[in-house]
């Protein structure tokens, strides 16, 4: 499954946050997320994804863990996407160490998650990077990205977002930068 997404810096999360309510979206409660991102050993770090990267991740959340395996199509908002829960996630943190596998960066957010019709949507608090609102599709591997992420901006236009706001940098790109 193709997953495409934008993300926009949000100044005001707790408005938006009420927009949302009063257009029936409903948001979960907060749920805090540590995100440890891999790397290959021997790979340079890396500051600017390329079409094809293949990025790994444990997201430990305080009721269940889940392993994670991007592969970038267009942009870093736009990937084929491979998401499970695990059981043990210690296991699988020694699994990519054999593999030849490194922890890269550490992402620490806590996140509000809800559908908006046939959308998901995520309000975010992001450690060291401040707060921003993600919106997606999920795609059959052919879709035009540029057809939606226009499709994904009209929705959070609506709310009085701007695309000036947008950030293409994935969260780990983020942290890696600072």
């Amino acid at each position: 499954m193709r997953e495409i997404e934008i993300k926009l810096r949000v100044r005001d999360l707790g408005r938006l946050e009420k927009q949302l309510t009063e257009n029936e979206c409903v948001l979960s409660s907060p749920v805090f997320q540590h995100d440890v991102i891999y790397a290959k050993v021997d790979a340079p770090t890396k500051q600017k994804a390329q079409m094809g990267d293949i990025t790994i991740r444990i997201r430990r959340m305080p009721d269940k863990a889940q392993f994670n395996l991007k592969q970038q199509k267009s942009n870093e908002m736009d990937n084929l996407e491979y998401e499970t829960e695990v059981k043990d996630p210690e296991a699988i943190h020694q699994i990519l160490l054999t593999l030849g596998y490194k922890p890269e960066v550490e992402v620490k957010k806590t996140r509000k998650e809800g559908k908006l019709g046939e959308y998901e949507i995520c309000l975010d608090t992001v450690e060291k990077l401040g707060t921003f609102v993600e919106l997606e599709k999920l795609t059959t591997d052919d879709a035009d990205p540029e057809a939606v992420r226009n499709e994904l901006f009209k929705v959070l236009e609506s709310f009085g977002l701007s695309r000036s706001d947008e950030e293409t940098k994935g969260y780990d790109t983020q942290m890696l930068l600072l």
